[in-house]
């Protein structure tokens, strides 16, 4: 961890009681329509952080960008790997960072990761130096659909029926995703974790209040999880604050809206 990167992840502890995680190093790579690429240092916005200069990690088929590791990703994981405990399943595996930064919790058993893409898996392996990380043993990768019939299946084939304790969605390449709260409810359902989230859940609520007239505080949020059948991990006040500041900035910190800082971002 640099010393830059070490500072945003003792600001962000010192004011949700959350922080970032550990990353991997990649090498650049490529299979079939998909490549992994270093980029050089340029300036973008993190999730809620503004105007950091960083180099990123790009994950890309063909032309569009599918995902980055910089500090929008970092900053909107972060919740969720502070959340990870015991048994962990993560739908989507990208560039692995979810997966990794999670097994190297010492209260996380083991963490299962649902890809759809075989290529992804093959690359990110390849990238990553997979079969070196710390941990290894903790992470199984699965190729399966998890919004498909059999993804409960699966994965109960390698708990043996032991409960998921958390379950993270990060399947689609923007955020917030329209879709992504009732496909989380979906995968909810079929697992039954004891708690779940989705990258992009803390803009979801922020609309969800919006439209509802719905005060941001642990009632709208508990509320909101149940509209959408997610279990709900535990709420800490650190965490509302959060949410709270996200809803500020997107709404009142940009000039533009969400989905061109996100181009913007992106774009680099």
């Amino acid at each position: 961890m640099t010393l830059q990167e070490g500072k945003q992840r003792d600001a962000l502890l010192a004011s949700y009681g959350f922080g970032l995680f550990p990353v991997l190093h990649y090498q650049p790579a490529r299979r079939g329509e998909w490549t992994i690429a270093n980029h050089l240092p340029a300036v973008g916005d993190g999730y809620l952080t503004r105007a950091v200069v960083e180099e990123r990690v790009v994950l890309s088929r063909g032309r569009h960008v599918w995902m980055s590791i910089g500090l929008l990703e970092k900053e909107s994981h972060a919740w969720h790997v502070h959340c990870a405990n015991g048994t962990v399943v993560t739908a989507g595996l990208g560039l692995g960072m979810f997966a990794y930064a999670a097994a190297m919790k010492p209260e996380v058993e083991r963490v299962i990761v649902a890809e759809i893409d075989p290529d992804i898996i093959e690359l990110m392996q390849q990238s990553s130096g997979f079969h070196s990380w710390p941990w290894r043993e903790k992470v199984e990768i699965l190729q399966v659909d998890a919004l498909a019939a059999d993804f409960a299946d699966a994965v109960k084939a390698q708990t043996r029926g032991r409960s998921v304790d958390y379950l993270y969605a990060d399947i689609w390449p923007n955020f917030p995703a329209e879709e992504a709260p009732a496909q989380t409810g979906v995968m909810a359902r079929a697992l039954k974790p004891r708690a779940a989230g989705w990258w992009g859940q803390e803009l979801s609520f922020a609309g969800f209040c919006r439209a509802r007239q719905q005060r941001l505080d642990e009632a709208g949020f508990r509320a909101f999880f149940a509209e959408n059948g997610v279990p709900v991990p535990e709420v800490t006040e650190g965490y509302l604050r959060f949410c709270r500041d996200l809803m500020a900035a997107y709404r009142l910190g940009s000039k533009d809206t969400l989905v061109q800082r996100l181009r913007n971002f992106l774009a680099g």
